[in-house]
C-alpha cells in the first residue's frame, strides 16, 4: 500500500507542477496554507503570525521565512496589528488572491482531466470511496494519536 500511494503522489506532484507551468510564480502550496489558515482559524481576513504557525506547526523562524518569500513576491501583506503593536497580522493581496484563483482553476482543470479518464461506473465508485478512505485514515490517525497520548502520560 505504501508504494501505491508514493507513486499515487508522484504522479499527482508531477501533472499539479506541469498544470501550473502557466500560472504565476507563487509558492502555490504556501500560499494555499496561509489562505486555508486565515479562512479557518482567521479574523476578518487576516491571521496573527503567532495563530499561523501555531496552526501549521511550524516554528515562527520557518513560518517568517515563508512569509517573507510571499511578501516579496507581492502575495501576502504583514500589518502591525493596531490594537497591540507587538503582534503581526497576515493577509492575502489581491495579487495574491488572483495567483492563487489562477492556480486552483489550473489545478481544478488537471484533476477534471484526470477522472475523465475513468469509466463513468469507476467515477462513481471513486466518490462513493474517497470519503470513506478519508474516513479511515482520520480515524486511524486519532487512535494513533490517542495511544500516543496514552504513552506520554504514564512514563
Amino acid at each position: 500500500m505504501f508504494h501505491y500511494l508514493h507513486q499515487l503522489s508522484c504522479e499527482t506532484k508531477r501533472g499539479m507542477k506541469a498544470s501550473l507551468k502557466e500560472c504565476p510564480r507563487c509558492h502555490f502550496m504556501i500560499l494555499e496554507g496561509v489562505l486555508a489558515n486565515i479562512e479557518q482559524h482567521g479574523k476578518d481576513g487576516s491571521i496573527y503570525v503567532s495563530d499561523l504557525a501555531a496552526a501549521i506547526r511550524q516554528p515562527m523562524p520557518a513560518v517568517s521565512r515563508a512569509l517573507r518569500q510571499l511578501e516579496q513576491d507581492g502575495l501576502i501583506e504583514r500589518i502591525t496589528d493596531p490594537n497591540d503593536r507587538r503582534k503581526t497580522l497576515v493577509r492575502a493581496t489581491e495579487k495574491g488572491l488572483a495567483a492563487s484563483r489562477q492556480c486552483e482553476t489550473a489545478l481544478n482543470n488537471y484533476f477534471s482531466g484526470v477522472m475523465q479518464h475513468l469509466t463513468p461506473q469507476q467515477r462513481v465508485q471513486f466518490h462513493e470511496l474517497k470519503d470513506a478512505l478519508l474516513d479511515a485514515v482520520t480515524a486511524e490517525n486519532a487512535e494513533q494519536q490517542s495511544i500516543l497520548k496514552g504513552d506520554n502520560q504514564d512514563g
